[in-house]
This record gives structure tokens, sequence and C-alpha cells, in this order.
């Protein structure tokens, strides 16, 4: 049982959240033959064995080859490592100026969990992102001209944020930027096998 991969491990491996990889096992598990387990009884933690890990990967993997990559459902950008920025103004009938500034792999999904609790929640901008650029675009749109609520929601000009966050975006490369292979490169060995 020591050789489990927790889902978290997964996730990391293929630049997503963990949310993405729970959701996607539960809609292919069966699909693929895969068995998720525990490390032990009182671990919490969802995991898979290497082989099961290895056929979740190759999923992703051919996934990313024919999944396009602007939209919102759930597989969208989320297996190329790409998912969405947002800025969701909360209550914008009673708090317009008050918003909550995020990352999400399915922006569908994420908007409703905000609406629970926030029933009005709407977003004023989304634009597609990588994980890795989250903090870098929150701390370009809340450089100034603005409060911290609390965690990721701001009080401060909606129409600002959302212009800081254009122009982050509008230097940022998308998902269909390739950068080229080197001659030199050893990858090169990896695509000609």
């Amino acid at each position: 049982m020591s050789d489990l991969i927790p889902f978290s491990e997964i996730a990391k491996r293929l630049d997503v959240e963990i949310t993405t990889i729970r959701r996607t096992v539960s809609r292919v598990e069966n699909d693929l033959g895969l068995t998720v387990q525990r490390k032990s009884r009182s671990s919490r933690a969802l995991c898979l064995n290497p082989d099961d890990t290895n056929k979740l990967i190759r999923y992703f993997e051919e996934r990313d080859k024919h999944v396009p990559s602007s939209g919102s459902n759930e597989t969208s950008g989320s297996f190329s490592g790409y998912g969405y920025f947002y800025i969701i103004q909360v209550i914008p009938e009673f708090q317009p100026n008050r918003v909550k500034l995020g990352y999400t792999d399915n922006l569908d999904t994420r908007l409703r969990e905000h609406q629970c609790s926030a029933p009005t929640a709407l977003y004023a901008g989304t634009w597609q992102c990588k994980r890795s650029w989250d903090q870098a675009v929150m701390d370009s749109i809340t450089r100034k001209d603005c409060v911290i609520v609390k965690n990721e929601v701001y009080e401060g000009d909606v129409k600002l944020f959302v212009q800081r966050a254009n122009d982050f975006f509008s230097l940022m490369p998308d998902s269909n930027t390739i950068v080229g292979l080197s001659k030199h490169s050893p990858l090169r060995e990896k695509q000609e096998d």
C-alpha cells in the first residue's frame, strides 16, 4: 500500500487542481478500470496505484491532444495546464465594488459554488490563465487603488480591475502558443521515439 499515489501528487504532475483530478476520476474510473484507494483506514487522502495513475495520466495526455483550448466546459483548458482567472462581483446589488479574484479549471462550477452563499454573484471578467500565473495576476491588478477585505476578496473600481487584467493577459501567451524545440534539446530524442 505504500506505493499508492495521492490525488494531490497526480494533480501536481499534471499541473491541474486536485478538484480536476477528483471530478475526472469520478467520471472515468469505470471506463478506465481505476480503483480509488486510501493509504490507510484513517487516511482521507484518495490515491491510485502506479498502474492506475499511469492510465489516468495517459487519459489526460490523450484528451489534451483533442480538447479545444477555449470555452467554459469542464474539459476546456484544464488538461493543458490552462484554466481561467476570474473576477466575480460577489454581491453586485449591494456592494458593486466588492470582488472575488481567483483561478479555476471550470468557470460554470466555480460560479455556482459562489452563488451558494451569494446568489447574485456574477463574472465581471474571465481570462484563460495558467495556474502558475494566479498570484502574479492578483498582485498586478490589486497593486494600488483598492483595499483587501479578506483572502482574495477586494474592494475597488471593478472597471480598473478588469482593465488591469486585460493589460496583464495581453502580454501573456495563450494555450495555442508553441515554443520551438532547440536542435540541441534532449527532448528532441523523446519526440522521435
